[in-house]
């Protein structure tokens, strides 16, 4: 394993390098607009070079014949190809939500335990079955959490660190596992991602937030699957990204505009008008991650530090 993380760590330095010149090569290049905030063209390859990673690991990984890995690699390869051909064509949000419900579908029914089909209330002890419903919520969750990833993209930094801690805290913390080595590879792209990320070299682009969103959601359906993990729980982990993406899109249609519009209205975009880059990646992250890390610590419901952490992100909304 030793050998695969220098090798992913030698190519993901290579390509950040060069990566002005791969850009502009593929061109997959991010130019400035009045609904994003950087000044000057930047390479939008992150989403690649964190491609290129998973793909290494995935060839490491045929020779354990592991057909579950080989599962996973294919959801993430056609997630991909949706995020890349948005870098490049920028394709309609609708097009890119219709590739995205046809993929999954075809894996909820070819796979057995691609399915949401059931959800444990630690609270009260009990789980709580989808019956025939299963297939629609399932899709439904699969929505939501590409939809509202893809919403909280727009700063640097805060998709990398969003993901890396969420697949920690859900391999650690939620299910109780230890990381397997696609954990372990893509956490170590994504930090050297985001020195590339935060000085503004590259940008993960939409074939990287979609790639990333595409293992969160095959890993936390595949962990509710096979595990008794609470509900609130995983709830927690995509709480402000989730609340960020319903405040949009009702602001956004009582406007009666379109949903899916770009705009400087994203709680990332509130916080980085009031602090720095740095202060408002770690603001984001703390109401992330604080209610389930301090469930853990102080063996206190996660209910409550969620009502703290909502209660902290509309206080700065709506600047009181």
């Amino acid at each position: 394993m030793i050998e695969l993380l220098i090798l992913i760590t030698l190519i993901t330095l290579i390509m950040c390098f060069y990566s002005n010149l791969i850009s502009k090569k593929l061109n997959l290049i991010d130019v400035p607009h009045k609904s994003k905030i950087h000044q000057n063209s930047v390479p939008i390859t992150g989403g690649l070079i964190l491609f290129f990673s998973t793909a290494f690991t995935f060839i490491y990984q045929i020779y354990f014949e592991q057909e579950k890995f080989f599962i996973l690699n294919s959801y993430l390869l056609l997630f991909f190809l949706i995020g890349i051909f948005d870098d490049k064509f920028n394709l309609n949000a609708y097009i890119r939500i219709t590739f995205v419900l046809l993929i999954s579908i075809f894996f909820i029914l070819s796979q057995n335990d691609f399915i949401i089909e059931k959800i444990y209330f630690e609270i009260l002890n009990s789980e709580f079955y989808f019956g025939k419903a299963k297939i629609y919520i399932t899709l439904l969750c699969i929505l939501l959490l590409y939809v509202a990833m893809n919403m909280a993209d727009g700063i640097n930094g805060l998709i990398i660190f969003l993901s890396i801690f969420s697949i920690l805290v859900l391999k650690l913390i939620i299910s109780s596992n230890n990381l397997n080595i696609l954990d372990i590879s893509t956490i170590l792209t994504l930090l050297i991602l985001s020195y590339f990320n935060f000085t503004n070299k590259l940008f993960l682009g939409n074939s990287g937030t979609t790639l990333l969103a595409s293992y969160l959601i095959f890993s936390t359906i595949e962990i509710n699957y096979y595990s008794q993990i609470n509900v609130f729980s995983v709830i927690s982990i995509f709480l402000i990204i989730g609340i960020d993406m319903v405040r949009l899109i009702i602001s956004r249609i009582s406007s009666k505009k379109n949903p899916f519009m770009r705009d400087q209205n994203h709680f990332h975009y509130i916080l980085l008008r009031k602090f720095d880059l740095l202060n408002t990646n770690l603001i984001y992250l703390a109401l992330s991650f604080m209610p389930i890390i301090f469930s853990s610590i102080l063996g206190i419901s996660v209910l409550y530090f969620i009502f703290i952490s909502v209660v902290f992100y509309f206080l700065i909304i709506f600047k009181v």
